[in-house]
């Protein structure tokens, strides 16, 4: 007793001074990567400027003094183990592992699988990770951070399953290696299926980590992208402009002469509303091909935007119709893969073929019994006047651009031309835009009102992009999200070296015998080199397919918020590859290092000093 007193008051005493030297180095680190996270643009991108003025408060100082505590607890509690041994039991406990860790004997993997499948459960049964944060439900995952809780749990318990029942996979490589033959793959396949214990701790991390990491880099890749997607969905495309044409009738009233149409947003006729402002006879616009006489202009087309009245299965349905160039229209809208079956240049061809064509929702075409074919009325009202149209159904989509079937209702997409012609006319309308990436969305507009054309307004997604890049929480979830990544990367880096030179050390009269019976420096290396090899193999391996499958499993379910622009469009889970292969690139100049370093270690032993009596560390 009195020992095992000495023994942990030493541990504590060397733990108190390493805490208090980490304490004060890791504040000072701490103050860095605060002002680093403030530069977060997106995962592992620091690219923003920012002068965030951190401080240290009395909180951090107690989670530091918590920190330092559970350190010493982790410090202590295996001397108060190790303390009970006789050199006879800890040589037999090191020889061989005498029983399963404490963890597998209560099965403590098995009972987290438990609640890792009760959640996924509740996911497929709500639809949403929700979790209460302060006595509230708070379901924005870049104010609640403990919604990541959930699939790390099951990264966790999965991982510890893996442990106990990796013996018996590498007892059947084992068998394997007896019969395909090769010393080396024999002695480490052998090895690692008799001695769990020693590579548990290891691998565990490797798996842990890679799968962590994994998850977490596929999370923010979908979250920066679905950021994008999410604003262009909600534009259209590069630009959107909102213009009018001229009208003989109210040119003076409305816009204050040719060549004014700054005058337009200022100077609005006394007491007429907007509206009753463009309820006019005949509109003349300038053709559309004028927009790429602007610099940084692409491409072009017209869009027009109105409000539309169908009657089917005995009840009325008010939407949208979008009158679209069905030739300019694909060169500048944004599309993704789900929104349709089919492609859009496929839509827009249909819509080619049938000038009375129109696109519906397949949702509105299952609900009313319709089939492509079918013709049906639709009114619509361009601006103060409506035009009925027969419209033939071409095809099918499922979203559409601008487009959120909660508030807009059913959506009506067909030619703009066709729907001009019926009407007598044409109407003003807005004009999508394709440019350049680094354009200036100021000097187009400016551009094209010196060229005469009448822009009231404008959007782009990449400006509404850059202002959400620079929401603090968004930057604090990337910002941990990238220095986790990171620091889980090297941890594990150091966690492997250790092993390696720790694992020599201690089989070092075995690796003296070996070489003693015969074996070669090359059969040696080879022993080691397999070793590793099927660890970080395994790891790699049992990592990226954990990671990949919680990032499909989860992450859709993170897609949470409130209002039609926080579903639509839905996220679509982008694997982060690059970040995976630089995890391999490290883990492979990983073994390359401790390889080189072993075949060192073997070179300079010599066999009289490794086979001896005496202590193996």
């Amino acid at each position: 007793i009195v020992r095992q007193r000495q023994m942990c008051i030493r541990d504590s005493l060397e733990g108190l001074v390493l805490a208090a030297l980490a304490l004060a180095a890791g504040s000072f680190l701490g103050v860095g990567i605060a002002q680093m996270i403030g530069k977060a643009r997106s995962f592992l991108d620091f690219s923003l400027t920012a002068n965030l003025r951190v401080g240290i408060t009395m909180q951090t100082l107690y989670f530091g003094l918590a920190a330092v505590g559970l350190a010493l607890l982790a410090q202590v509690l295996p001397t108060v183990g190790a303390s009970r041994h006789t050199i006879v039991t800890y040589k037999q406990e090191r020889a061989r592992q005498m029983r399963r860790p404490w963890w597998q004997r209560a099965w403590l993997d098995v009972l987290l699988l438990i609640p890792a499948g009760y959640g996924t459960y509740m996911l497929r049964q709500q639809g949403a990770i929700v979790l209460p944060v302060g006595g509230s439900m708070v379901n924005d995952p870049f104010q609640n951070p403990l919604l990541f809780l959930v699939p790390a749990l099951g990264i966790f318990a999965l991982t510890l399953f893996l442990v106990r029942i990796l013996p018996i996979l590498m007892s059947i490589a084992a068998w394997l290696a007896s019969h395909l033959g090769g010393v080396g793959v024999l002695l480490a396949a052998r090895h690692l299926s008799r001695t769990p214990s020693f590579y548990a701790a290891p691998l565990m991390l490797l798996v842990l980590t890679l799968s962590l990491s994994a998850f977490t880099a596929s999370l923010a890749e979908t979250l920066d992208q679905h950021l994008y997607d999410q604003y262009y969905y909600k534009v259209g495309a590069d630009m959107s402009l909102v213009e009018t044409g001229e009208n003989p009738e109210q040119k003076s009233a409305m816009f204050g002469g040719a060549g004014a149409p700054q005058a337009a947003q200022e100077q609005p006729t006394a007491g007429v509303g907007e509206e009753e402002q463009l309820k006019v006879s005949s509109w003349f616009f300038l053709p559309v091909s004028e927009h790429l006489k602007i610099k940084s202009v692409r491409a072009a087309a017209r869009v027009g935007r109105y409000t539309a009245t169908s009657q089917l299965s005995g009840s009325r349905q008010n939407g949208v119709f979008i009158g679209v160039d069905r030739v300019d229209f694909p060169q500048v809208a944004f599309w993704r893969r789900d929104f349709a079956p089919r492609s859009l240049g496929a839509l827009m061809n249909e819509l080619a073929i049938h000038s009375n064509g129109v696109l519906v929702p397949r949702s509105f075409m299952g609900q009313h019994a319709l089939r492509v074919g079918d013709t049906f009325r639709l009114s619509v009202n361009t601006i103060g006047k409506t035009t009925d149209m027969d419209m033939k159904i071409v095809g099918g989509f499922d979203m559409f651009p601008t487009w959120y079937a909660a508030q807009d209702g059913p959506l009506f997409v067909g030619n703009l031309d066709y729907l001009f012609e019926q009407a007598g006319g044409e109407y003003p309308y807005d004009v999508w835009l394709k440019t350049d990436r680094n354009a200036d969305y100021e000097q187009i507009v400016d551009e094209a009102r010196g060229l005469g054309l009448y822009v009231l307004d404008w959007d782009a997604p990449l400006e509404r992009v850059a202002k959400e890049e620079r929401r603090p929480e968004r930057q604090g979830l990337f910002g941990l999200l990238s220095v986790g990544f990171v620091a889980a990367a090297l941890l594990t880096v150091l966690g492997f070296l250790l092993y390696a030179l720790f694992s020599f050390r201690r089989r070092f009269i075995e690796l003296g015998i070996l070489r003693a019976v015969g074996l070669s420096s090359g059969q040696m290396t080879a022993f080691l080199a397999w070793e590793l090899a099927f660890l970080i193999l395994t790891g790699m391996a049992a990592g990226t397919g954990l990671g990949i499958w919680v990032s499909r499993l989860f992450i859709p379910y993170l897609q949470i918020g409130s209002g039609a622009s926080a579903q639509t469009p839905p996220f679509v889970v982008l694997i982060a590859w690059p970040a995976i292969v630089r995890i391999y690139v490290l883990f492979g100049g990983l073994f390359v290092a401790a390889l080189v370093g072993l075949a060192a270690l073997l070179l300079r032993m010599k066999i009289f000093q490794a086979v001896k009596l005496g202590e193996t560390e």
